[in-house]
């Protein structure tokens, strides 16, 4: 099934935008990554506070079903390359 493609800076926003709608703001000190990984793509979330840890395994939860709309958009200056 073919799906859009968005680069990661795309599919942040998209995790801001709709974490805010069901989460709140975005907390202080919670970093994403968002990476490809076997012709997908996958998320880490960077956090110092285990108060943050509900909010990181939604974004997890997100991800899943993100992954189900959205590829990555293949980016030549990317680390993960």
């Amino acid at each position: 099934m073919w799906k859009p493609k968005k680069s990661a800076a795309e599919l942040e926003k998209i995790f801001r935008e709709t974490s805010f709608q069901s989460m709140g703001p975005w907390p202080a000190n919670v970093r994403l990554i968002i990476y490809p990984l076997d012709g997908s793509w996958r998320i880490t979330v960077g956090y110092s506070d285990a108060a943050h840890t509900p909010f990181r395994d939604r974004l997890m939860e997100l991800s899943v079903h993100l992954r189900e709309l959205y590829d990555l958009e293949d980016d030549p200056n990317s680390p993960w390359r």
